[in-house]
């Protein structure tokens, strides 16, 4: 005889749009309470995702949104005390929230490189900060590890042209989480990071308006996703024992490239971005 699935709570940080929004509605979709928490259209996203569900009184029972920005420490504490009152303890923490600036490091300003570290690297620490009490204390009333999720990129494991204070910022957070899987697996809380490829969302969309072309063609080494077929691996990452989770059968062989061969990996990307630059010039 078959258990019925017991229903988790989730909070997503960044959940309004692109891979925090598709992953909220296929929780949702799978009987899930999620909590969902960006900088903006918050409540579009709320009833975007109410939508999602069939259910409408439990479409109303098992979404919450609340706007708040990742590098406003007390914001945060606000919102996940308001969050655990509002839906209880998570067993799952995913901080999404993100930016980019696609422009070759001499043009970048010193406002957009540090825009990106912070929002990027220190809004994970501070996600993360804000999140483990909650986690603690969900190990406690659970038999299972909740789990911190911290999504990063593809251009947190090799460089990318254009990307030089988003790679740096990615880098920066894949070696947190690293640190945290460490520091926290004795204390049973599961820490697992995601690297993505390109993934078509909307600051991807925004990226390829007004970002470097060089580094568009470039990325494309590692592949292209759409949202739905990416955060369906995601999720089964999410739920697997796997410290880095890489959607895309293209971006996991240029990892294990990348581990086994680091110079040649790169010796690939200068003879690409050579390719590139020839055809544009």
């Amino acid at each position: 005889m078959f258990k019925k699935k017991q229903s988790a709570v989730r909070w997503i940080v960044g959940g309004s749009s692109g891979i925090g929004l598709e992953l909220a509605k296929r929780y949702l979709q799978a009987g899930d309470k999620v909590c969902i928490f960006a900088h903006a259209e918050v409540d579009e996203a709320v009833q975007q995702l109410k939508k999602s569900v069939k259910n409408a009184k439990q479409a109303e029972q098992n979404i919450q949104g609340y706007t708040l920005d990742v590098l406003n420490i007390p914001q945060i504490e606000q919102h996940f005390a308001q969050a655990n009152q509002d839906m209880s303890l998570p067993m799952t923490v995913i901080n999404c929230a993100g930016i980019v600036y696609a422009v070759p490091f001499e043009e970048q300003t010193s406002d957009q490189f540090e825009r990106q570290i912070n929002i990027n690297l220190s809004g994970s620490r501070n996600v993360a900060s804000v999140a483990l009490p909650y986690l603690k204390q969900a190990r406690g009333q659970s038999k299972q590890n909740p789990k911190l999720v911290l999504v990063a990129s593809m251009a947190g494991i090799l460089g990318c042209y254009g990307y030089a204070g988003y790679c740096a910022s990615k880098f920066g957070t894949i070696g947190l989480a690293d640190v945290l899987r460490l520091e926290l697996k004795s204390q049973n809380i599961d820490v697992a990071v995601v690297c993505p490829p390109e993934i078509e969302t909307p600051m991807v969309f925004e990226e390829r308006k007004i970002g470097s072309k060089i580094t568009t063609q470039l990325k494309q080494m590692g592949g292209s996703l759409k949202v739905e077929p990416a955060c369906k691996e995601i999720m089964a990452g999410i739920q697997s024992d796997a410290f880095f989770i890489i959607p895309g059968k293209q971006a996991r062989v240029l990892k294990r490239l990348i581990g086994m061969f680091p110079m040649v990996a790169r010796q690939q990307v200068d003879k690409q971005l050579a390719e590139i630059m020839a055809k544009s010039a």
